[in-house]
């Protein structure tokens, strides 16, 4: 597959995040996606984990990921920062400010069709809306169809709180 630049945005809201279909490069069950993601004020999304890698860069704002790993932890992540998950580590990610956080997020093309697949599409301008009762049940149907693995609720409120 080449590289979709000059194609029409994807716009995609899943779990309290809109992801921006920016790049998609590479063979479709392989290589990479790039994204633009904005997360809302007050959002999170839930504990979770997948084994496709996911490289986070914020370009405005802040968020905090958890990473259960062999510490588990909040880490914050301000303008300038990123964080790189992989290999199936176990995490959430949450803003707790009062603006929206922008960032760049790269990954496969697998998790960018699992995002397509599971997510919600909006058109631009759109306001970016909480998941309703149906889009928590197609992310959780849809992740176990990838073999994705999704915390409980009450498992991912005890981290996100």
């Amino acid at each position: 597959m080449k590289n979709d630049v000059n194609a029409t945005p994807e716009l995609i809201d899943m779990a309290g995040a809109r992801f921006e279909l920016i790049a998609r490069m590479g063979r479709e069950d392989a290589d990479t996606a790039l994204y633009r993601t904005a997360m809302a004020a007050g959002r999170s999304v839930p504990l979770h984990s997948h084994i496709d890698p996911e490289c986070l860069y914020v370009l405005s704002g802040q968020i905090e990921v958890f990473v259960f790993d062999a510490k588990p932890r909040w880490q914050n992540l301000d303008t300038g920062q990123s964080v790189l998950l992989a290999d199936g580590v176990r995490h959430a990610l949450r803003n707790t400010t009062s603006q929206q956080a922008d960032l760049v997020l790269v990954t496969n093309n697998r998790l960018g069709r699992f995002f397509r697949d599971a997510g919600r599409p909006v058109m631009p301008g759109d306001a970016c809306q909480p998941p309703s009762p149906d889009d928590i049940t197609r992310i959780q149907q849809v992740s176990e169809a990838y073999g994705y693995w999704q915390a409980s609720p009450d498992e991912s409120d005890a981290v996100t709180g």
